[in-house]
């Protein structure tokens, strides 16, 4: 190694020849390759006299060669004929040559102060490399050897370094205030015995009685509800759903590859068609106003009374559009200029006669309260807990009293109301709920609305999931029934028992919030505030998996609209919900058309839809949410 502190400078070795001949350019060239800084034998040999000997000064400090010996370069060696091979290979003394400026363009009068010049080593190539790996190797081991007293200093020492990052400790670590922690939870810094340690914090004291009142007394079950009474509500009433469905043989097998799930999941109520009039009447009778509930109890007469023969026709039946209402409902009347509401209010709808009118919700309470007030249902009414119940609700009681068509306010009319349905194909042919001489004017080519009169409902499939085994994922009903646009005559019972639907629903919302309040009560009691605390948080609105009564969709949802069409169908006609797959043209069944996916959901992309102006497409809904606002 040098003495000085400085990095030692590039080496070269040097000798002086006196006979040596001379070299060819080229390797001259080669060797001055090994010599980055410093001039090449050949060069000096170019520059100097053949036959002059070069003496050495004395007092030349001592070098250090490669074999690690020291030695003393003598006075006056002469250096003949040496080849630089020889040097290379280090068979002889080799001599410090000094770098300097003059070098690199040498002259004759440059060599004069040679031997004064700072000496420099001669290094071999493979030398060279052996010595910078030995100087690597050291520069490892020396931060291998700082990162070993590291760790050995560290919490845990070298065994702490074998437990993961997500491995629990053996012992918890306490952590005082003041200490700091590092990045990997390692504490940095304790205080040392000439520190002063902070005290550690003091343990949370146990609550006084007081205290812990005052906490319990923040703790609320819901308030929805506590003021009315699922007895009162349902005084007069049948149960429902009927116990008639839990007699179904469960034998049967079922009805789709989607399995018996699919089967059960409409709450159809009772099949049986004398119990279903009984129930209905009894519900009209009991919930309504007697002027209204006489002229439902007359209709239930004309629709479903079992006591006139099922293929005789009954007369008294109105069609859907003998009201020519066309209701919408809002929050407020921003929408009544934009397009989908100008379609309805002054469109084709207009053209054929349609009045057009708009509920916001000021105007929602006054129609309520105008017919029904002082009946059961308005006691409903007032107290449903959000405002799509309400907006729900109210749709299906306009369609009821008023008759007409219902439809969303982000809905666009594509067709006239006089299109829809047209040319209907006739369920299971007509077979088993037309008469004979109906059979016959059908075969003699008579136009079916002059032979059964004009539908009293015509409704539209939402969705027709097919063999999907995720349905229940994303709709209610494996086939559903939409809900944004409706029709009816009035005072027709499928809208009345969407809205026996709805009244028995908000009962059993009812007598959840009164024993849902009386076990926070109780968990209090016992002490138990975590448990009460929970239960405080479920919420009326909440879905039946996430501790609610209901949820929105069985409430007053599109479930409840599809039961309450499909119970309809099976009572009158025996229609099951596997009839209505894979509908590709409008359905006369009774009464009832039913529109494809396309007539008023074209362009959704599913259930083989067609698109917006396709001749089956009748209303377009945009999915903009318009009851998003009634929460």
């Amino acid at each position: 190694m040098y003495p000085s502190d400085h990095p030692p400078p590039p080496s070269s070795s040097s000798s002086s020849s006196s006979t040596t001949s001379r070299r060819s350019s080229s390797e001259h060239s080669s060797t001055s390759t090994y010599y980055s800084h410093s001039p090449s034998i050949n060069t000096l040999k170019s520059t100097h006299s053949r036959n002059t000997s070069r003496s050495i000064n004395t007092n030349v400090p001592k070098t250090f060669d490669l074999s690690g010996v020291f030695s003393s370069i003598s006075e006056k060696q002469h250096v003949n004929d040496v080849s630089h091979e020889d040097l290379e290979k280090g068979s002889i003394t080799s001599y410090p040559l000094p770098k300097s400026p003059s070098l690199e363009h040498p002259t004759s009068s440059s060599f004069s102060h040679i031997a004064n010049k700072v000496p420099h080593l001669h290094v071999g190539l493979r030398r060279r490399r052996i010595l910078s790996q030995l100087l690597a190797l050291c520069g490892l081991l020396t931060v291998l050897g700082w990162w070993i007293l590291s760790v050995r200093e560290s919490p845990g020492g070298i065994i702490g370094m074998g437990i993961g990052k997500n491995s629990a400790p053996e012992h918890p670590k306490v952590v005082l205030p003041g200490i700091i922690i590092g990045s990997n939870g390692d504490i940095i810094h304790q205080p040392t015995v000439e520190e002063e340690a902070p005290l550690p914090l003091e343990e949370e004291k146990e609550l006084t009685h007081a205290e812990k009142m005052a906490e319990l007394s923040k703790i609320k079950g819901p308030q929805w509800g506590l003021s009315l009474s699922s007895d009162h509500l349902l005084a007069g009433l049948r149960s429902f759903p009927s116990s008639g469905e839990e007699e179904e043989d469960d034998g049967k097998p079922a009805l789709s590859v989607l399995g018996k799930f699919a089967d059960q999941i409409y709450n159809l109520g009772t099949l049986d068609p004398e119990e279903y009039y009984e129930q209905m009447k009894e519900f009209a009778k009991v919930v309504f106003p007697k002027k209204i509930a006489e002229q439902l109890q007359n209709a239930l007469d004309i629709y479903v009374n079992v006591k006139v023969n099922a293929h005789e026709e009954k007369k008294g039946k109105e069609s859907w559009d003998s009201t020519k209402r066309v209701w919408q409902t809002d929050k407020t009347r921003s929408k009544v200029d934009t397009k989908e509401v100008r379609s309805w209010k002054d469109g084709q709808a207009f053209n054929e006669g349609w009045q057009w009118d708009l509920l916001t919700d000021s105007d929602a309470d006054k129609y309520v309260t105008k017919h029904l007030a002082g009946s059961r249902f308005k006691e409903v009414w007032d107290n449903l807990p959000s405002g799509i119940l309400r907006s729900d609700t109210l749709r299906y009681l306009l369609i009821l009293l008023e008759g007409g068509i219902y439809s969303d306010t982000d809905t666009l009319l594509l067709k006239p109301p006089s299109a829809w349905g047209r040319n209907p194909k006739l369920y299971k042919d007509g077979q088993g709920w037309m008469t004979d001489i109906q059979l016959q004017r059908i075969q003699d080519g008579d136009d079916v609305d002059d032979i059964l009169g004009k539908p009293s409902v015509v409704v539209g499939l939402e969705a027709d999931v097919g063999d999907r085994e995720d349905w229940f994922d994303w709709w209610p009903r494996p086939i559903q029934i939409v809900q944004w646009t409706l029709t009816s005559s009035p005072f027709h019972p499928i809208a009345l028992n969407a809205l026996l639907r709805i009244h028995h629903s908000t009962a059993k919302a009812v007598q959840w919030s009164h024993s849902v309040s009386h076990s926070i009560k109780v968990l209090k009691d016992q002490g138990r505030y975590e448990d009460a605390k929970r239960l405080a948080m479920v919420d009326v609105m909440n879905e039946p998996k996430s501790g609610g009564p209901v949820g929105v969709m069985a409430w007053t949802g599109p479930g409840v609209w599809t039961d309450a069409v499909l119970s309809y169908l099976r009572v009158q006609y025996g229609l099951v919900w596997t009839d209505l797959k894979d509908l590709r043209v409008p359905l006369r069944i009774g009464d009832v058309v039913i529109l494809p996916v396309t007539g008023f959901s074209p362009g959704v992309g599913n259930f083989g839809a067609q698109g917006s102006f396709h001749h089956q497409a009748m209303v377009q809904h945009d999915f903009a949410g318009s009851w998003k606002n009634d929460e």
